[in-house]
């Protein structure tokens, strides 16, 4: 080997030994350094135990956030919905119609197995199923429900939105769920009523939520008012209704509403070939009536009248104040044999009330007299059948009244002979 002086005479071979020299100590720096960050890994690492406690809560806080998006996109879908539910239940003035937009509403922001909708009864004496999604066909529909009774009937006696944690508290206050024995198809995980201020219109219930919104309570609560308000409006719509196209004495339907109500049935019985008929009468000697008892006497005795017709004819059918003691009613899909029959009906079940004071009257007893005429033997328009059915009627009165007449053809009903003697080429042509 060549001396060291020999070695340091030659710049090269200088600048080559410093060259390795400055990467030896390079690589022993990086060295250390890497070193000593491995050991300061080790001693910051954190325990297997902190590790998975840190993933937990990743996981806690991702879950989170996926609640809060479902609670602001149900929220969302509730707010938006909620105003094309008001438009909806104020355009149908039908009790029938309400119950099945509240459904299609509750469907989309529950999205339940089982919807239940209650109405109160128009006279209140409980509730009544109207409308139901999920129910088994086996379930008894037509029941009616007491007030008090189950859940339902609980939540409509105290008018209280209950869901299922304030139904376990409440337990000792609801009977079942439902008899369960009774009632086995019945889901009831949340309820409210449909209230308006004392009086309760009726229940909603859902059951099997697949969607469970954080205020859901809150949100079956704001529906249910809704339906409250659309019940409580078709309520004020019809008695609104009512009284326009009433009478104020007796209640029945007022003689412009009825000539409205007879065109279309004109219009009807027209359109499907089909026949109806008209009947009309008057309260007997009802001036001598009104001069001997007076007329509060008089306005009781039309009253009852009014109330008499109500009660004894078919639902159908519709009776109307005609003007002062004469009535009239409307018998649809009635030939003239049926209403000669329901006019027979009428006169008797008016002779046989007794009404106060009728032994004044001249013939003992509060009596009528009517005529009968049918579409479209006739007549074809409503001045034509009125007619028809006022000329029996004056014959009633004229054959001494207490009577009903049908109307007959001119060239018949203008004879003076018995009806049975010109049939068989007796008397006069």
């Amino acid at each position: 080997m060549a001396p060291l002086d020999t070695l340091l005479a030659d710049p090269f071979r200088v600048a080559l030994i410093a060259g390795v020299s400055l990467f030896a100590a390079l690589i022993a720096f990086l060295a250390g350094r890497l070193l000593g960050r491995r050991a300061a890994l080790r001693e910051t690492a954190p325990a297997p135990e902190e590790a998975a406690n840190g993933e937990e809560e990743a996981r806690e806080m991702r879950k989170s956030i996926w609640t809060l998006q479902n609670e602001n996109k149900s929220i969302s879908t509730f707010l938006t919905l909620l105003p094309e539910l008001a438009r909806e239940l104020n355009t149908h003035m039908d009790r029938r119609r309400i119950a099945p937009v509240l459904r299609s509403m509750l469907e989309q922001i529950f999205d339940p197995e089982q919807i239940l909708i209650f109405y109160t009864t128009q006279r209140d004496e409980g509730l009544i199923l109207v409308e139901a999604k999920g129910l088994s066909p086996e379930c008894d529909r037509g029941r009616l429900f007491s007030f008090g009774e189950g859940r339902v009937g609980w939540v409509a006696s105290n008018q209280i939105s209950m869901d299922e944690s304030d139904f376990q508290q409440k337990g000792r206050f609801v009977k079942t769920d439902f008899d369960p024995a009774l009632h086995p198809y019945f889901k009831v995980e949340l309820a409210a009523p449909m209230a308006h201020k004392e009086r309760t219109l009726g229940v909603i219930t859902v059951g099997g939520m697949l969607r469970h919104p954080k205020n859901e309570k809150t949100m079956l609560r704001m529906v249910a008012d809704l339906g409250s308000i659309a019940l409580n409006n078709v309520f004020l719509f019809h008695q609104m209704d009512r009284m326009a196209n009433s009478d104020g004495l007796t209640g029945l339907t007022n003689k412009r509403s009825f000539l409205a109500r007879l065109a279309d049935e004109i219009l009807r019985a027209e359109t499907q070939q089909e026949e109806f008929s008209l009947f009309i009468f008057d309260i007997d000697h009802f001036k001598h009536y009104n001069d001997t008892n007076g007329h509060l006497a008089g306005d009781e005795a039309l009253k009852l009248t009014g109330r008499l017709l109500r009660e004894n004819l078919r639902e159908e059918d519709l009776p109307a104040r005609y003007g002062g003691e004469e009535f009239i009613i409307l018998l649809p899909k009635t030939p003239k044999n049926g209403a000669i029959i329901a006019a027979e009906k009428v006169r008797k079940v008016i002779q046989d009330y007794e009404y106060p004071k009728e032994r004044s009257q001249p013939l003992g007893d509060l009596t009528i007299s009517g005529g009968v005429a049918s579409y479209p033997y006739d007549g074809r328009t409503t001045a034509e059948l009125i007619s028809a059915a006022d000329e029996a009627l004056y014959r009633a009165k004229r054959g001494g009244r207490n009577k009903v007449c049908v109307h007959e053809p001119r060239y018949l009903s203008e004879v003076e002979e018995p009806l049975e003697a010109v049939l068989a080429g007796k008397g006069s042509p």
